[in-house]
């Protein structure tokens, strides 16, 4: 794992600013997957941007590398999750496209908690000798990856009670089902990372109840 980053420069926190910035205007729109902003820089200069699609591809990495396209070569690049590990029938690993594009750094926010890349990612840049740093903005990319995290480590969304600013999988009301956290888990097996409940509304009510609020205006 690469050495703790006593300092970072104004540069850098302002290149994974923008990086996180781009993330969050994909959340509530790429499930099943994480958005994820990537910036590529060559020479102190922006020249590849992109976040996570919908529905989960393309890659943010994959996105800032077809804007860049040759300047990607030689470039840095600033991700706000540990580019991905594993390839899919869907697209290749990013960590892979990575190495590929002759990128010669990458600094991360956050690592991935999804154990297909968690740690072999980076370990992947580390093998093709690309410099990779860990942990700038780290709060931030944490809190926005919180639904991924906890879908994967409980099965369930992260549950917020408050309004509904557009960063939600999913908005709710009401619930039909009297079981309501088998429900919670059913909308996590079909991807649903962050859903919004209504104050007030009877799903609100039901998730309190049960104590499987995450977070409340």
């Amino acid at each position: 794992m690469p050495e703790p980053v006593l300092q970072w420069s104004l540069a850098d926190i302002a290149f994974m600013s923008r990086a996180l910035e781009l993330a969050r205007s994909g959340l509530g729109h790429t499930m099943p997957n994480p958005s994820v902003g990537c910036v590529l820089v060559q020479d102190g200069i922006i020249v590849g941007e992109g976040r996570t699609q919908a529905g989960g591809r393309p890659h943010g990495e994959a996105m800032a590398l077809a804007m860049a396209g040759a300047k990607a070569k030689g470039s840095h690049a600033y991700v706000t999750l540990e580019p991905c590990a594993h390839d899919s029938t869907r697209g290749p690993a990013c960590s892979a496209t990575l190495v590929e594009a002759g990128i010669v750094g990458v600094t991360i926010s956050v690592l991935d908690p999804d154990p297909r890349t968690r740690g072999l990612g980076i370990a992947r840049l580390e093998k093709a000798s690309i410099a990779v740093r860990l942990g700038l903005l780290a709060e931030q990319g944490q809190q926005q990856i919180s639904g991924f995290e906890k879908r994967l480590r409980t099965g369930l969304p992260w549950v917020h009670v408050g309004k509904d600013d557009g960063t939600f999988d999913a908005v709710l009301h009401d619930v039909w089902k009297d079981d309501f956290a088998a429900f919670l888990a059913e909308v996590g097996a079909k991807g649903v990372m962050r859903l919004c409940l209504v104050p007030g509304s009877t799903a609100a009510d039901q998730a309190a109840a049960l104590k499987l609020v995450d977070s409340s205006d």
